[in-house]
């Protein structure tokens, strides 16, 4: 018995060192807390006086007890995280459309499947998207005054240039990144290369709703003139962030762990970083997304990577990009089919007020993957 528990306690040792080493763990609790989208209906949330949705019930497991303090300290912040969270799934889905891999989701709690537990450019996307997700929809709720712990950025106050000047409410996007780290950070275990991916692409999520801020203004003066503007700062519409994301998906830089070295004056080794794998790459800005591993392949059903393949999607038979039935397809080729739908038409407002419409039917082309 002495023997064999020797041997299980040298193969769990050899298990923790290769994961610190590679990054790949086995189980990986990294965006857990996503699941909230599926399981967040009225019989899981507390709700207030005003009925505003404050926490979830604390028997579920999907959030770690720093979320949960973050949400109790936070009264009406779970309605801005899952709508956030909503939102980013929809953009993800959007933004990969045409792609063999299509950003699916389950009702489950593992809501993006087994891709959270690889390292690869997907992965990448799903944390940034998400966590953009997060900062964007809590910014906008503080300035919506859905949230008590948080109003509008109010920082901005006084003359701006010649003719405008600060007022007006803001949306509060440094609490959205505020609250956006300490919640969606919390979420990340270790200090492996895994860690340090997830870390970095859920603040390039945030990064880019940050930078991409926009200022919008107000005209006063008599009779329409413009004398003066009232400017604050607005949110840029999702689909800004998401496209941003999705070029710097296309661009995204593979990495490496590395270790800076060891700080003689204070004796301390300093941090590990991530370093470009090839080294004649520049090194990753804050707004990049990383990764560490090779995508696997999106054409065929495989449990183990829990990909879906592209069997059964519809594909452009005419396009030649990745939409196209010959790229999407994977050289498998595709079956066509004629479709009957039915569409409102000849639509007509009567005064007052409502809108006629007829029902057309008309016959379309539809092609799908073998």
């Amino acid at each position: 018995m002495r023997v064999l528990a020797l041997l299980l306690a040298v193969k769990a040792a050899c298990v923790l060192l290769v994961s610190s080493l590679t990054g790949t763990v086995a189980v990986n609790n990294s965006g857990r807390w996503w699941g909230i989208v599926n399981v967040a209906s009225s019989g899981n949330l507390l709700t207030n006086s005003k009925n505003v949705q404050l926490v979830l019930d604390p028997s579920l497991a999907l959030l770690n007890r720093r979320q949960r303090k973050l949400i109790r300290q936070n009264p009406g912040i779970l309605h801005a995280i899952a709508a956030g969270l909503h939102t980013a799934i929809k953009e993800c889905k959007w933004q990969f459309r045409n792609r063999r891999w299509n950003c699916p989701t389950t009702h489950s709690p593992n809501i993006f499947g087994k891709i959270v537990n690889r390292g690869c450019r997907e992965t990448a996307f799903v944390f940034a998207i998400t966590s953009a997700g997060v900062t964007h929809a809590v910014a906008r709720s503080c300035s919506e005054g859905t949230i008590e712990s948080c109003t509008c950025d109010y920082r901005r106050r006084g003359p701006g240039g010649p003719d405008w000047h600060w007022g007006g409410c803001s949306d509060n996007v440094e609490f959205g990144r505020m609250f956006g780290r300490e919640f969606v950070d919390s979420s990340e275990r270790g200090r492996d290369l895994r860690y340090l991916t997830n870390l970095h692409n859920n603040e390039a999520g945030r990064m880019t709703v940050a930078s991409e801020m926009q200022q919008e203004c107000k005209c006063h003066g008599m009779s329409g003139s413009c004398t003066v503007r009232t400017c604050w700062m607005r949110l840029p519409s999702f689909r800004v962030v998401g496209d941003f994301l999705k070029d710097r998906f296309d661009g995204a830089s593979r990495v490496v762990y590395a270790n800076k070295g060891s700080n003689r004056a204070s004796h301390r080794a300093d941090p590990r970083h991530l370093e470009p794998e090839n080294p004649a790459h520049k090194l990753p800005s804050a707004r990049d997304l990383v990764y560490f591993e090779k995508s696997p392949n999106f054409c065929s059903y495989n449990g183990k990577t829990g990909t879906h393949g592209t069997s059964g999607r519809t594909c452009n038979s005419s396009s030649p990009s990745l939409d196209g039935c010959e790229l999407l397809c994977c050289g498998r080729g595709y079956k066509t089919r004629m479709e009957q739908v039915t569409e409102r038409c000849h639509c007509t407002f009567h005064w007052c007020c409502h809108v006629s419409c007829l029902n057309c039917t008309s016959t379309q082309t539809v092609h799908q993957c073998l």
